[in-house]
């Protein structure tokens, strides 16, 4: 019988763990690392932030947080990571706790800020109702963050 994935909040005793499998999701992805001890602390007091266990181990995690618009509430999913690539009990997990998360809330608008190339995450969350809203997200950094490196 598989292991059961336990999804719980985020805790400062995370942030290790958590660090290193965010390390790895972003250099996989070529992101940003997202995960420091201030985003941590900031993501679990939004109540959509989750860290996934099996065996005791840290297998993944949620970043959320639900942003007003100025026409109403969006819980924004702004990262999720799993340990393994290839571990979609966990990324299932997660993506059901915050649906949930939401849910409770009384937020019913996401959206998931996803990597193209994460392709198994889109297929779960096509899979679970999502779909693609057809807009382009471009980034651009400013000031000392914006300059390249030499």
């Amino acid at each position: 019988m598989a292991e059961m994935t336990l999804i719980r909040s985020l805790s400062q005793e995370d942030f290790d763990e958590l660090k290193t499998i965010d390390e790895s999701y972003a250099r996989q992805y070529a992101l940003e690392p997202m995960l420091t001890l201030g985003s941590l602390n900031f993501y679990a007091r939004t109540g959509h932030a989750f860290a996934s266990l099996r065996a005791g181990h840290m297998t993944g995690f949620v970043l959320a947080q639900s942003v007003w618009n100025g026409f109403r509430p969006v819980l924004q999913l702004n990262r999720l990571a799993v340990a393994d690539v290839n571990d979609k009990a966990s990324q299932n997990a997660l993506l059901e706790a915050l649906t949930k998360s939401a849910y409770d809330a009384a937020v019913y608008d996401l959206q998931l800020l996803l990597p193209k190339a994460d392709t198994q995450l889109l297929r779960l969350a096509e899979n679970k109702d999502y779909r693609d809203a057809s807009i382009t997200v471009l980034e651009r950094k400013l000031g000392s963050r914006g300059q390249k490196e030499v």
